[in-house]
């Protein structure tokens, strides 16, 4: 009985190590790869994207000529130093599932800065999608890239053969004036920003059309600061005037609008302009009255203490008073208002000021992979 429980106990290991998935070979890059400008979303990058990607991978490396730089490094996450077309790089390659992390850092005629992507391969291998994001000093810029197999030439069509029919494309419009609620992803402030800083935010809900979500929830929508107000010492308060530019759907598809500021959380510090598209902070009025009227009393006391040591207590108290009530004002004069300030988190309702067309194949492709 022993001897035919063992056969079954080594039977059954057996079965498991069968039925154990193999391991999955990492994705292989390699091959020409050609930019797609219309599905490619580019924001503030050093230079212009490379129209074309040559890229050998082979014997646990990586070569990529990235016209006019190439530079290549090892899968092993450790650091490779290149020079090329004048610029210095020191690269990084990591696997993270089947994405590949390529960290780089870069200085030369573009200036010196941080270049982190996510390389991952869609479905059947025929689009490279490049999550790529730059840090500067002056800030950080995103950008998805999207690179294609060229495919193989069409065949001729017959001589006798007539037009090959159209394709019917459906497509899904979101009308102008819808509202889409938006939460911040990097705080803003009449204090801390100023005109042209970027702001980035993220889409709250879905927004349907024809009865299909066109905008899932997290599409990205970027936007710019076009006036930024500190409030005043003595008269004015603080202003920022938001526009939103761009959205981005989680596959890499965007649209360029120009849309307005609707609405504000109700816990943000300013109040909305919806005309003006701006938030106009909180006004400091009865702040002032008590600064001026604490200090005016403490300086009436004092005023009666002195005037009592020399006999005329009436006298030092207005004295006093009137002094406490200068440096109380003075002090006013030297002070600004209440800032605007905007939170990271704080939700936001964008107005769309134009109708937003989407194709089937653009809502259909994978969506890319995100840069966390």
């Amino acid at each position: 009985m022993l001897r035919a429980g063992i056969v079954r106990l080594l039977c059954g290991t057996a079965a498991l190590v069968c039925l154990a998935p193999a391991a999955r070979p990492d994705p292989d890059f390699s091959g020409a790869w050609t930019f797609n400008a219309e599905r490619s979303s580019v924001r503030w990058l050093p230079a212009p994207p490379a129209p074309t990607l040559e890229i050998d991978q082979r014997a646990g490396k990586l070569r990529c000529v990235e016209s006019p730089v190439t530079w290549s490094a090892a899968l092993d996450g450790k650091s490779v130093k290149s020079v090329s077309a004048g610029v210095v790089m020191s690269t990084a390659l990591k696997w993270e599932g089947s994405a590949l992390l390529v960290n780089m850092l870069i200085s030369g005629a573009r200036g010196d800065f941080t270049q982190m992507d996510r390389w991952k391969l869609s479905n059947g291998a025929a689009t490279l999608i490049i999550q790529r994001e730059i840090v500067r000093r002056s800030g950080t810029s995103e950008s998805t890239l999207v690179y294609e197999r060229p495919g193989p030439p069409p065949e001729p069509a017959p001589e006798n053969a007539g037009p090959v029919p159209a394709k019917p494309v459906r497509r899904y419009i979101v009308p102008a004036g819808v509202r889409i609620p938006l939460s911040l992803l990097n705080s803003v402030s009449t204090r801390q920003s100023a005109e042209g800083d970027r702001i980035y935010l993220v889409t709250a809900f879905p927004v349907l059309a024809q009865g299909r979500v066109v905008i899932s929830p997290g599409s990205y929508v970027a936007g710019t600061l076009t006036r930024v107000t500190r409030p005043g010492r003595v008269a004015g308060r603080g202003e920022l005037y938001l526009r939103f530019d761009s959205l981005t759907l989680p596959n890499g598809v965007t649209r360029d609008f120009r849309a307005r500021l609707g609405g504000l959380d109700g816990d943000a510090h300013g109040q909305l302009d919806r005309d003006e598209g701006k938030v106009t902070g909180d006004g400091n009025k009865s702040g002032d009255v008590r600064t001026i009227g604490e200090a005016a009393g403490a300086g009436a006391s004092v005023g009666t203490i002195a005037g009592a040591a020399t006999g005329h207590p009436g006298m030092g108290a207005g004295v006093g008073g009137a002094a406490g009530a200068a440096a109380g004002l003075a002090g006013v004069l030297l002070t600004r208002g209440p800032d605007v300030t905007l939170a990271k988190g704080t939700t936001v309702e964008m107005i769309l000021d134009r109708p937003l067309a989407f194709d089937e194949d653009e809502l259909t492709t994978p969506a890319a992979p995100r840069v966390n």
